[in-house]
């Protein structure tokens, strides 16, 4: 199976903007545990979501937090969730992720063990309604592939084999991440019978002995991809060169 894999043009960095007028969302916790709202943070990359418990994760680190979620207090300006290790405060104010050309409604700011985190959310169809441009999705089967919650370990890039950890591409519903050996690497993506228009992949720079394998595997990110997939191995290629992975356990 073949199909091909794109990442949209980024930038760095979140920038809240105007107030929006104040709307009836946070919907309440879905009995069946769904997550019902969903905020996502760049550097370090992180998501975090709300139905019947609040589940953070650091991407970077696969570090998570999970707990019951409290009734949230509702103020003026919007909602606040207090647990135990996570504050959340969802403010009605219009935020953009930096990595895509994509407005949310909502800017949060989460404490996580009393560590702060910033970030932008918005009421989780938001993030299947809304194309990475900012642009609602058009109708029909797009993604025929589907990588979403599914974590890979890099094997090899350009036929070399990669030192067996910092080495590894994690694949949210909407964006991806993980490392090609020192710095922390992020992307909307997406996946698709047609070719897309692809950009730069946004990136951690932190001086790094040895960046190599992090320059070929990047300037194959970089371009669209096409997908091979055999059982647990996943094959990203073009005419740049090859990163073949396997699914991490």
């Amino acid at each position: 199976m073949k199909m091909i894999l794109a990442l949209p043009l980024l930038a760095v960095g979140l920038a809240a903007c105007d107030p929006v007028p104040r709307v009836p969302y946070p919907p309440p916790a879905d009995p069946a545990g769904e997550s019902q709202y969903r905020a996502i943070g760049t550097e370090p990359f992180w998501d975090l979501n709300i139905g019947r418990d609040l589940v953070f994760t650091d991407r970077g680190s696969d570090f998570a937090v999970a707990e019951p979620a409290p009734p949230p207090v509702r103020g003026v300006a919007g909602e606040t969730y207090s647990g135990r290790r996570l504050i959340v405060t969802i403010l009605r104010s219009r935020c953009s992720d930096g990595m895509s050309e994509r407005v949310y409604p909502d800017t949060v700011n989460l404490v996580v063990d009393g560590r702060p985190f910033r970030g932008c959310g918005a009421p989780a169809a938001f993030f299947s309604r809304i194309g990475e441009t900012g642009v609602p999705r058009a109708g029909g089967a797009q993604n025929i592939f589907n990588l979403a919650n599914t974590n890979w370990r890099v094997v090899s890039i350009n036929g070399q084999r990669v030192p067996t950890s910092g080495y590894y591409l994690n694949f949210m519903p909407d964006r991806l991440s993980g490392k090609l050996g020192c710095n922390s690497i992020g992307a909307g993506y997406d996946v698709s019978r047609n070719l897309h228009s692809a950009g730069a992949i946004m990136m951690t720079r932190m001086a790094c002995p040895n960046g190599n394998f992090e320059a070929q595997g990047t300037a194959i990110m970089v371009q669209p991809m096409t997908i091979s997939e055999s059982e647990d191995s996943l094959t990203l290629s073009n005419r740049v060169g090859t990163i073949e992975l396997t699914r991490a356990r």
